[in-house]
């Protein structure tokens, strides 16, 4: 499949085989070997910068003991993507943890933005 540019379907394709392959317990490693590629190989996959064939799709399907339809009708994995939004959301809000542990201390603006009585512009003191 070289030379052509993943699409959005690639993408949805490779986030649920992520999804699917967690949910399963099993390792990177375990599927790219079912596979044949290596481990960085499928990581691609499952970031959707590289196509996955049909033949090595159908192999993590059985693997993961699931119908090969299932990663392309989106009316069959509704419950996984909300489990998988909700880790996205989850790492974005440690991001955001990490960040003001980073700052701790430092002077953050208010979300508002209003100027504070005196003139000066809002700020909070982290604690």
């Amino acid at each position: 499949m070289a030379g052509l540019a993943a699409t959005a379907a690639d993408i949805r394709i490779g986030a649920l085989i992520r999804a699917y392959r967690r949910a399963a317990g099993l390792t990177q490693r375990t599927v790219a070997e079912a596979i044949g590629v290596s481990a960085a190989q499928l990581q691609k996959y499952e970031a959707g910068t590289n196509r996955i064939s049909a033949s090595a799709l159908q192999i993590v399907a059985d693997l993961l003991d699931q119908p090969i339809a299932r990663f392309f009708d989106p009316r069959l994995h509704g419950a996984l993507e909300d489990k998988a939004e909700a880790e996205r959301d989850l790492l974005c809000f440690r991001g955001i943890v990490a960040l003001v542990e980073a700052h701790r201390g430092s002077c953050i603006p208010t979300c508002g933005g209003a100027p504070a009585e005196g003139g000066a512009s809002a700020a909070t003191e982290v604690p």
